[in-house]
C-alpha cells in the first residue's frame, strides 16, 4: 500500500487491486451473484419460499390423508361395534316377544276356560231342573216329555263337547225353556182332567148308591119281583183307576173307598183274563201302539172273584185299572174304560210292555183288574 502524505495531515488510503474494500460502519453488505448479478449466490429469496411452502404442503397433505385414514378405521371400528350390539339386542327382543305373546295366550285361554266352566256349570243346573219336571209329569204325554228330553239331551252333548263354543252352549240351554213349559202344562191339564174324572165317577157312585139303595126298599116293600130278560137289560158300568177316591159303599161288603156294582154279587167264577188282554191290545193297535204280552196273574184273579162275590170293585194295591161290566163283554169293559181319561191313559201307556190279568163273573157282570208293566 501506498502512503501519501499531504501537508494537511490528513492520509488517504487508496485501495490495492485485490484488496477489500471496507463498508461504512452501520451498513449491511450485498452479497453478489455467482454472475456478478443478483445475491445469495443466484438462489432468490422467493425460491426459498416456495420450497419451503411445497415442503409444508406435503406434510399437510401427508397428515391430513393418515388423519382421514385414521377417521375412517374410526368409522368402521364404531359401525361394527353398533353391528354387534344390534345382534346381541335381537335374540333378546325376539325372546321377549315370544314370552310376551305365550302369557297373552295362556292368559286368553284362561279367562276363556273359566268363563265357559261357568256357562256349564248352569246348562247343566237347567238340565237337573228339566231331568225333575219329567220325572214329575209322567202323564204329560210322549209328544212334549220327547221334546224336552231331546232339549236336554242337546244341552248335555253340548257340556261335554270340548270344542263347543260358549255361544252355541248357551243357545242350546236355551232351547230347554219351552218344551219344559209344555211338559209342565200337559201334566197340570192331566191332573185337571182327572181330578174332574174323579168328581163325576163320585157323583155317579153317590147317585148309583141312592138307585139301589130306592131298589132295596121297593124290593122289600113287593111280594113279588120282576127281573128283566138279560137281552133287554140295560148294560151298566162300574170303573175304578188306580190311586183314584170313591165315595164309601153303601153296603158293608164293599170296602170303604170302593164302588157298588149294583145288581152283582153271589157265587163267582174265573172269566178268560186272556179276553181282558187281547181286548186291550186291540183297544191299543187302533190307537197306532205295539201288543204287550198277556199273563194270568192269580193274585189279581183272586181280587177280581172277591170283587165279583161282593159285587162291588175296589184297588187292591197290586192293580193299576178295575172295572165291572153287566154284559159280560171284555170290549165292553175296555170301552169303559177308554172314556175314562185316568183308565185310557194307563192302557195307552208307552213304558210298558206286559200287563197281568185277573177276570172273574157274577149274575153276568164281568170283573176285571189290570196291573201295566
Amino acid at each position: 500500500m501506498d502512503v501519501d502524505s499531504k501537508d494537511s495531515g490528513t492520509q488517504t488510503v487508496t485501495p490495492v487491486e485485490g484488496a477489500r474494500t471496507l463498508a461504512p460502519a452501520g451498513t449491511i453488505p450485498t452479497q453478489r451473484s455467482r454472475a456478478g448479478g443478483s445475491p445469495h449466490g443466484g438462489r432468490s429469496r422467493r425460491t426459498w419460499f416456495v420450497v419451503a411452502g411445497g415442503l409444508a404442503l406435503v406434510l399437510a397433505g401427508a397428515t391430513t390423508g393418515v388423519a382421514a385414514q385414521r377417521a375412517a378405521a374410526l368409522r368402521e371400528e364404531r359401525v361394527a361395534e353398533a353391528r354387534l350390539r344390534i345382534s346381541a339386542v335381537l335374540p333378546a327382543t325376539a325372546t321377549d316377544a315370544g314370552v310376551r305373546d305365550a302369557l297373552d295366550a295362556h292368559a286368553s285361554t284362561a279367562v276363556y276356560t273359566s268363563a265357559r266352566t261357568a256357562v256349564a256349570a248352569s246348562a247343566q243346573q237347567v238340565v237337573d231342573r228339566a231331568n225333575g219336571t219329567l220325572a214329575a209329569s209322567p202323564q204329560a204325554g210322549d209328544g212334549p216329555r220327547g221334546a224336552l228330553q231331546t232339549a236336554t239331551g242337546a244341552v248335555s252333548a253340548a257340556i261335554a263337547g270340548p270344542n263347543v263354543s260358549i255361544t252355541a252352549l248357551r243357545a242350546a240351554t236355551g232351547g230347554v225353556a219351552g218344551p219344559e213349559k209344555a211338559v209342565a202344562d200337559a201334566q197340570a191339564a192331566w191332573v185337571a182332567a182327572e181330578q174332574a174324572r174323579i168328581a163325576a165317577e163320585q157323583a155317579a157312585a153317590a147317585e148309583a148308591a141312592r138307585q139301589a139303595a130306592a131298589q132295596q126298599a121297593a124290593a122289600r116293600g113287593s111280594t113279588k119281583t120282576t127281573v128283566k130278560p138279560r137281552s133287554t137289560r140295560t148294560t151298566t158300568t162300574t170303573t175304578q183307576s188306580s190311586g183314584g177316591t170313591a165315595a164309601p159303599a153303601p153296603t158293608g161288603g164293599v170296602p170303604a173307598g170302593g164302588k157298588v156294582c149294583a145288581g152283582s154279587g153271589g157265587s163267582a167264577g174265573e172269566a178268560s183274563a186272556g179276553a181282558v188282554g187281547e181286548a186291550i191290545n186291540a183297544y191299543r193297535a187302533s190307537a197306532g201302539l205295539g201288543a204287550l204280552s198277556i199273563s194270568r196273574s192269580g193274585s189279581l184273579t183272586s181280587h177280581a172273584l172277591n170283587m165279583a162275590a161282593t159285587g162291588g170293585i175296589w184297588h187292591s194295591g197290586g192293580d193299576n185299572i178295575v172295572g165291572c161290566v153287566s154284559n159280560g163283554s171284555a170290549s165292553s169293559l175296555v170301552s169303559a174304560w177308554s172314556r175314562s181319561p185316568g183308565h185310557n191313559a194307563q192302557m195307552l201307556r208307552t213304558d210298558v210292555s206286559s200287563m197281568s190279568v185277573g177276570a172273574a163273573s157274577s149274575a153276568g157282570w164281568l170283573f176285571g183288574a189290570v196291573r201295566f208293566s
